[in-house]
């Protein structure tokens, strides 16, 4: 019999995976179909996410100038680290989710410049860490091919719905840990792609920007799940993690509720934006934007710090 990872449904997840799959089944009458220029926002969105969960610090204007292949200033590693997640994302129609060759592949890409072993499982013993804090030790590197290969062997055949699987993938790759380093911007790549896999328009669903706005839950429901040697616990957060990055996609949010979010996305990149700039930058009256953070302050989404001509904003959760 097969490797068949730690995994039992509860009446929450259930619950999570039909909520997600309504959304889903309301998505082709939304941009994150066919809008092209979304599709670019979205990308750029997903690779700095990604990046700054990892310590990269570039600004959202710089990792859109690398995407546009222009030359910027930084630390030349966290510029690497912006490039090879393009191309690493760009790979994403050719990649088949339930190989491995193309697992390797795609971190060959992801770590090329970055890491020795770029492309191959770790020669040595490593772990997931939280800042200096390790949160699990992952599988003894001379057992990572053969469990990998079980992995791989397991999505192959199971019959478990593709959202649910692709949530305890996520998991037991992390678990796993089969990379020296890179393990966490590929593991969400791989995700990312299995959901694309099962429905296409979801190549371009922001999962990584919720991360971000969640990550200490993210680590949390990680430890969780390996302290409870069953993978149930972190399989309900991404659940929550994917509902809520669909939420703004699937004729569920007002046109108030866009608003809302291209204000703070605006904000989290420049926090001294004024809101005549909001108004300019989004083409919307100055009035309306004057009420929409009223109403982002109100609900306590938004913080202002500091005096009303010096202070800067302060997106919560970000």
């Amino acid at each position: 019999m097969g490797y068949e990872p730690p995994f039992k449904r509860t009446a929450r997840i259930d619950s999570l995976a039909m909520e997600v799959a309504e959304m889903v089944g309301a998505l082709p009458a939304s941009g994150l179909v066919s809008n092209l220029h979304l599709h670019r926002e979205l990308r750029i969105r997903t690779i700095r996410s990604s990046l700054m969960i990892e310590g990269n610090t570039l600004s959202e204007n710089t990792v859109t100038a690398i995407i546009d292949g222009k030359k910027v200033l930084g630390d030349a590693d966290d510029i690497r680290e912006v490039e090879n997640a393009k191309r690493a994302y760009d790979l994403m129609n050719e990649l088949d989710p339930f190989s491995l060759d193309d697992l390797l592949r795609a971190h060959r890409v992801m770590m090329d410049g970055l890491v020795k072993e770029a492309g191959s499982f770790r020669s040595k013993n490593a772990g997931v860490f939280d800042g200096d804090r390790l949160i699990h030790a992952g599988t003894p590197a001379n057992y990572v091919p053969e469990v990998m290969k079980d992995l791989f062997g397991w999505m192959n055949k199971t019959d478990l719905h593709p959202l649910l699987m692709s949530c305890v993938f996520h998991y037991e790759f992390e678990f796993v840990h089969p990379f020296l380093d890179g393990n966490g911007r590929t593991g969400r790549l791989w995700h990312t792609l299995l959901l694309a896999h099962w429905r296409p328009a979801l190549a371009w669903l922001p999962v990584e920007s919720v991360i971000l706005e969640r990550q200490q839950g993210y680590y949390a429901a990680l430890a969780k799940s390996n302290e409870e040697g069953t993978c149930e616990t972190f399989v309900e957060f991404m659940l929550e993690v994917i509902r809520d990055a669909l939420a703004p996609y699937a004729g569920r949010a007002s046109e108030a509720d866009l608003r809302e979010e291209k204000v703070l996305d605006l904000l989290r990149n420049n926090p001294h934006m004024t809101v005549a700039g909001i108004a300019e930058a989004t083409g919307i009256p100055q009035r309306t934007i004057e009420r929409t953070i009223a109403n982002l302050r109100k609900s306590g989404r938004l913080v202002r710090e500091g005096s009303t001509r010096a202070g800067v904003w302060k997106v919560e959760g970000y």
